[in-house]
């Protein structure tokens, strides 16, 4: 189970009330961890380094549905080698996608997510032809291509909203 941004940011401020830091240690450790001084500025992934760290300090992450050793794992996409797809470019945007959910970059990694990505982009484009795509399993590799080159377009705008939010 992963958490919205809303759900991290409540734990992380029940963590420091647990552990009693006072406000300025509070903050010299966002800053050190993440280079930002409040946990509204951060992305989902940086949260979670946060917290993993005050879990390293003695919080107990009591949370409902949380377990560690699961976290990760039902979160993402369905592996490739149990997936059927009609074309391999499928598995390719899985692989971005899970990438993608790895380095906080969504805020939902599910396949269901990435299903209304896929519907979100080729049924506009399907849509005079009176046909639909229900996710990512059903794209021919024409389909797949434009959503490849979607996703890799976000990817790199997120990557570079974190060069410019570094080098500040």
């Amino acid at each position: 189970m992963r958490y919205t941004k809303a759900k991290y940011i409540q734990l992380i401020h029940i963590a420091k009330h647990k552990l009693s830091i006072d406000e300025s240690t509070y903050r010299s450790l966002l800053m050190n961890l993440t280079g930002k001084s409040t946990c509204k500025q951060m992305k989902v992934a940086e949260l979670e380094k946060v917290l993993s760290s005050l879990e390293t300090k003695g919080f107990q992450n009591n949370a409902a549905g949380f377990h560690k050793k699961t976290h990760t794992s039902n979160y993402h996409s369905p592996s490739s080698g149990k997936a059927v797809v009609k074309h391999d470019i499928a598995l390719k945007i899985r692989a971005v996608w899970i990438e993608m959910s790895k380095q906080g970059f969504l805020r939902d990694g599910s396949e269901e997510a990435l299903n209304q990505f896929v519907r979100n982009v080729i049924n506009p484009i399907l849509k005079p032809e009176k046909l639909m795509v229900l996710g990512v399993a059903a794209l021919d590799y024409r389909q797949g291509t434009i959503v490849l080159e979607r996703l890799k377009k976000w990817r790199e705008r997120e990557i570079n909203k974190l060069r410019k939010g570094v080098s500040e």
